[in-house]
């Protein structure tokens, strides 16, 4: 895609005249300046107009988009904050230079000839999470009074407000006839804007220079975008009211389980793309949801859209309560935090499709579809290129309802395959010892070495000749613990820590660690070996 991009630097005089006009549209974040920046620029607009009145004074970048549609808006992909304030500053310039033409048309757009009678801001914002839109048009209407008791309830008033005490002191010993002068004709911004006939394309082409260029503040999150698209969805339908509280609640409940809505989209996807089927490779998440065909934005009310992110939520909720929940639900926690701790998220959204299609319900099913998802994902090992085609397969299969059978390959397994698991070396010792008989699920837990390379020293005859370094790592060496510990916890504080543990298998390393001799490591990393070896060659004997 060409960018079709023009790039020419301008004075505010020449930024803020004409019959444009600078829309914010509705996926940014609400106007964030306070009194800091406000004071920088101003500090920096007045040195320069003292000390280098005639090189004149940059301001940086801004990007927008343009879109032959609607020539003569401008949406603002970056640089909302500086136009917002910029505005309220020529608005308070405006009071004491009140003959000024060019700030007046500067804050209105002039109308001409044929004007419809309306008047039209030079700035307009279209963010709807908070009353940006209200907070402008009160602060560029308020009739600046000493008497402002209760008034600053807003950061555009607050700010505006600055800038009349800060301008009306400034005029004391200065011109400021001669200041605005200075501001509107050497003062100066950068607009990178590009142009397409559609409007969509357009923003796109703007926010790939904006990704590029930006080294100030956040980029644009992909659910800014979301949240846009779905807003201007509820507008045609005249709901926007009821989307903005809605959206609100989605962030609620997204937040209260610690997930961005980034994240809900990402599952979201994942359950829009088994119910079509797609086994492909994955897109980007904006562009999956903003060009993709089967984006729901393209084939589904703003509504049933926001239903489905709840049952997201809903889903993602319940994984995270059984994980910490072993009293209630035990045999279906082990096999949660076992998906939980697998080194990506194709297990874990795998499930949450499985509960999205199947409903929330803790029963024989789920745990053993559960069971058979650890078996099948920690198999695969821990590199996401090996597992991804496999899980893209299943999802599609979990939606349709024909995920019965998991395919194993367990024939390949060898005690070489058992002994290094690399990145999911905790979670295949949470792993043996869920394969334990009678061992209930445990939360919270924590994963530790029986040795660690600072204890080798202490280790008795039978590890000479050894690189303790290759068996650090190993299963046999490894252990899980109903508490929390310290990682650097010395050996004789790790034996009164062990006491208290109500894991049967730590009492066994207890009663050893005395004479942790080669041979016992041996025998422990033997038998953990068999646990796994019966649990993916005989599924069915477990």
């Amino acid at each position: 895609m060409a960018l079709s991009l023009t790039a020419e630097q301008k004075t505010i005089f020449e930024m803020f005249s004409g019959k444009d006009q600078y829309v914010i549209p509705p996926y940014q974040r609400a106007y964030s300046w306070g009194q800091d920046q406000c004071m920088e620029l101003f500090e920096d607009l007045k040195k320069a107009y003292n000390e280098n009145k005639s090189e004149g004074y940059f301001l940086g970048n801004i990007v927008l988009a343009r879109s032959r549609v609607e020539k003569n808006n401008l949406e603002v992909v970056d640089g909302q904050q500086r136009l917002t304030t910029l505005t309220l500053l020529m608005q308070v310039l405006l009071y004491f230079d009140d003959e000024n033409r060019d700030l007046t048309d500067a804050i209105t757009i002039p109308e001409g000839r044929r004007g419809s009678g309306k008047e039209r801001k030079r700035l307009k914002t279209n963010v709807f999470i908070e009353k940006d839109a209200k907070y402008l048009e009160e602060s560029l209407s308020l009739v600046f009074s000493e008497n402002r008791v209760n008034s600053l309830d807003n950061r555009f008033k607050k700010n505006i407000y600055y800038f009349y005490d800060v301008v009306n002191e400034f005029s004391q010993e200065n011109d400021v006839h001669d200041f605005v002068d200075f501001f509107l004709s050497d003062v100066s911004l950068l607009p990178i804007q590009t142009e397409d006939e559609d409007p969509d394309k357009a923003r796109e082409k703007a926010l790939k220079i904006f990704e590029t260029i930006n080294n100030r503040g956040l980029p644009l999150s992909d659910s800014d975008i979301f949240k846009a698209r779905l807003y201007a969805m509820a507008l045609n339908m005249g709901k926007q009211d009821d989307f903005i509280a809605e959206w609100k609640r989605l962030d609620e409940e997204a937040q209260a389980i610690k997930q961005s809505i980034n994240d809900i989209f990402r599952v979201y996807s994942q359950v829009v793309r088994g119910k079509e089927g797609v086994k492909t490779n994955e897109i980007g998440l904006r562009e999956f949801f903003t060009q993709s065909e089967i984006s729901p934005f393209k084939t589904t009310l703003y509504n049933e859209i926001l239903r489905d992110l709840f049952k997201v939520v809903q889903t993602i909720r319940f994984f995270l309560t059984v994980i910490e929940d072993p009293g209630e639900y035990n045999e279906l926690t082990k096999w949660f935090q076992l998906i939980h701790e697998y080194t990506n998220q194709y297990p874990r959204n795998t499930l949450l499709v499985y509960l999205y299609r199947n409903g929330l319900v803790n029963d024989g099913a789920l745990v053993d579809f559960s069971k058979n998802l650890v078996r099948f994902s920690y198999f695969q090992g821990s590199a996401a290129s090996r597992i991804k085609s496999h899980i893209y397969d299943l999802i599609v299969r979990v939606t349709k309802g024909t995920h019965n059978e998991f395919n194993f390959s367990s024939d390949k397994v060898s005690i070489d395959d058992l002994m290094y698991f690399g990145m999911l070396k905790k979670a295949f010792s949470l792993l043996v010892l869920y394969l334990e008989p009678n061992q209930g699920a445990v939360y919270p837990y924590s994963f530790h070495k029986i040795v660690h390379p600072r204890d080798a020293k202490l280790l008795d005859d039978s590890w000479k000749g050894k690189d303790f370094k290759e068996y650090v790592d190993t299963l046999g060496n490894m252990f899980v613990l109903d508490f929390d510990m310290l990682r650097d916890t010395s050996l004789d504080r790790k034996r009164r820590l062990l006491q208290k543990s109500l894991i049967n298998g730590n009492k066994e390393i207890l009663e050893n660690l005395d004479s942790w001799t080669f041979e016992v490591y041996q025998k422990r990393q033997a038998a953990l070996q068999d646990k796994l070896r019966l649990f993916f060659e005989k599924p069915n004997e477990d």
